[in-house]
């Protein structure tokens, strides 16, 4: 039996830290995840959204890898951002400003998601406070990883910063294609196949 999104969402943000001790879902809360939230299996290649369009749902991951990317000036895509099983996706700024979406994000292998509308989740934020809880904590993870990554562009050699990637997800890092692992730490796909053949 599959698992219901408001328990896939509580146990995905119930890590504790020093500002969170724990989250526990109200049964108001669970139930209205449970009838909000719609599963959905995106095939591999597919979208959440494309560049251009505006943003309409949050998404959450039960399985798969999605990737982010946008377009440089020699029209080359660039992949700047990754998500996981058990992680929120969308393009953010696109949904909170109903503006249009200035990246790509697009699924690397068969996922399972889960999506709620915009005018949805505008409901259970002004009445949850759980619901305001599960925000702060999914962006203070996304704004931890953000400066982790620029300061390692700054700091790291390449061969470091993919140690560092593997480092939190090993298992998964072989399932994403050379080009765009390789677009994502900044290095050409040759360059990646020399590291791994180095560390292997």
């Amino acid at each position: 039996m599959n698992s219901t999104i408001a328990t896939l969402i509580e146990n995905s943000v119930n890590i504790e830290n020093n500002l969170n001790k724990g989250l526990k879902l109200t049964i108001g809360e669970k139930q209205f995840f449970n009838e909000h939230f719609k599963r959905e299996v995106i095939k591999k290649n597919g979208y959440f959204i494309k560049e251009g369009e505006r943003e309409k749902y949050l998404y959450f991951i039960e399985d798969g890898i999605v990737r982010y990317w946008t377009t440089n000036m020699k029209l080359r895509e660039i992949t700047f951002w990754f998500s996981f099983s058990n992680e929120f996706a969308n393009s953010y700024f696109s949904l909170m400003q109903n503006e249009p979406s200035a990246f790509t994000v697009q699924t690397l292998c068969d996922s399972v998601v889960w999506k709620i509308k915009m005018s949805d989740l505008a409901l259970i934020y002004d009445e949850s406070l759980n619901t305001n809880k599960i925000a702060r904590i999914v962006m203070e993870d996304i704004f931890t990883r953000k400066i982790k990554r620029e300061i390692s562009l700054l700091k790291l050699s390449p061969e470091d910063r993919y140690q560092e990637l593997i480092k939190y997800h090993k298992k998964l890092i072989y399932s994403i294609p050379l080009k765009y692992l390789a677009s994502y730490l900044g290095i050409t796909p040759q360059a990646l196949s020399r590291i791994r053949r180095r560390i292997s």
